[in-house]
């Protein structure tokens, strides 16, 4: 199951990329101009720190399997709180 679905709440936050650059780890919100919003982890940072390699928590994620290394300037921010929605 993904870790992220339509209806949780997240909160994401610019701050800690004020004081330190985007890293692998980090779980990141961006715009896709065809897909809208979408939260990936990132799995690779490119060494002139540009672009980014993300991937989903799911096998059939849109990340960059599909999209390619996304413009580190496209990064909302990164996600500090999420709360998920109850499902029934």
């Amino acid at each position: 199951m993904p870790d992220y679905r339509d209806g949780d709440f997240v909160l994401v936050s610019r701050i800690p990329y004020l004081v330190r650059s985007v890293k692998v780890g980090d779980v990141v919100a961006f715009r896709d101009d065809l897909h809208g919003l979408l939260i990936k982890r990132v799995t690779e940072v490119s060494p002139d720190r540009r672009r980014a390699v993300v991937r989903g928590t799911h096998e059939e994620s849109l990340d960059s399997r599909a999209l390619g290394p996304i413009q580190v300037r496209a990064i909302l921010g990164t996600v500090v709180w999420h709360i998920r929605k109850t499902r029934r």
